[in-house]
């Protein structure tokens, strides 16, 4: 049987070419496969929606399943693989958006920037090193950049123990992975406007792909989810988790004409505005020593969380 990890698909108007991963059992059946114009893809198609409606398990889940890596989002899948695959040529445009691409700093990162990928993001969960990196990057507007060819290396050291990537039926991209509270990972995509997706967790087993977290526990306090939300919500659900918004002064105080409204919808703690690219905003809160810092995109009226951070003194 070939197997392959499902191409990503791409959002928008971007026209990005579709990569395909072999795993190393399957590398010389794939070739074959190629040659004789045979794309389609492999156990990897059912999803499961379709396993829950026939309580039937597809090859690809109990692989999963019984490597230790499984996942409760539809849209994302582990393949449990030892062989890191090649880059595509197409990982050569890193080049473009080096704002996306970091240095590595573990041995498992080393490995794959040394196969030819661009590494976005690693993270540490009990023995396993993760790695997020993708083969294609385009530039866009405002040092944007759109990723896409995303996946995850889980590593134990050197050793590939699986890939998580996302199945050809969604419509996310895999853009970067980053350390999320005390023992958990969070997976972004990679939209010129990144959002969180899922989290990546410990489980008896192994690893577990989840829905977001409620919140994440930081060191000034847990900071509900508040991505996409707009900021009028937002403000709320920080406000009900501890956090006090800081007071930057009534509309007149205020040069920016966006500030202004924010101000008088009550947002007093918008700090400022960017006139031009995605309308960035950013919003102040502290809890004790702890400050949180939230930005949201758009220019709309009530702008939408895009980010947050949490520094403490």
């Amino acid at each position: 049987m070939i197997r392959l990890f499902p191409p990503i698909e791409v959002k928008g108007t971007l026209s990005m070419k579709q990569l395909f991963l072999p795993t190393a059992m399957s590398a010389l059946a794939m070739l074959a496969a190629c040659s004789s114009g045979d794309h389609g893809r492999g156990s990897d198609a059912s999803d499961t929606a379709s396993e829950a409606a026939t309580g039937v398990m597809s090859e690809a889940a109990m692989a999963e399943k019984k490597a230790g890596f499984t996942s409760e989002v539809r849209e994302l899948a582990f393949d449990p693989v030892s062989q890191l695959p090649k880059a595509p040529a197409s990982a050569a445009s890193r080049s473009e958006c080096a704002g996306q691409v970091i240095d590595a700093k573990s041995a498992a990162a080393r490995e794959v920037a040394k196969a030819g990928w661009g590494v976005t993001g690693e993270a540490k969960l009990g023995a396993y090193q993760l790695v997020s990196f993708a083969g294609s990057f385009e530039p866009g507007t405002s040092g944007s950049c759109f990723v896409s060819k995303g996946n995850i290396g889980v590593f134990e050291g050197t050793a590939l123990r699986a890939i998580a990537y996302a199945r050809s039926s969604s419509k996310e991209t895999i853009g970067r992975i980053q350390p999320f509270g005390k023992d958990g990972a969070r997976i972004w995509h990679g939209d010129i406007v990144p959002a969180p997706i899922a989290d990546i967790r410990r489980s008896a087993q192994g690893l577990v792909i989840g829905k977001l977290a409620a919140e994440e526990k930081t060191c000034g306090g847990a900071v509900p989810t508040i991505n996409d939300m707009p900021i009028t919500h937002a403000r709320k659900a920080l406000i009900a988790a501890g956090w006090t918004p800081a007071n930057h002064g009534v509309p007149d105080d205020h040069i920016d004409e966006r500030e202004q409204a924010l101000a008088l919808l009550g947002v007093t703690e918008v700090e400022s505005c960017s006139g031009t690219g995605f309308g960035y905003c950013s919003f102040d809160y502290r809890k004790g020593k702890a400050k949180l810092g939230v930005t949201t995109v758009g220019d709309n009226e009530d702008p939408t969380v895009s980010d947050y951070g949490v520094s403490c003194d």
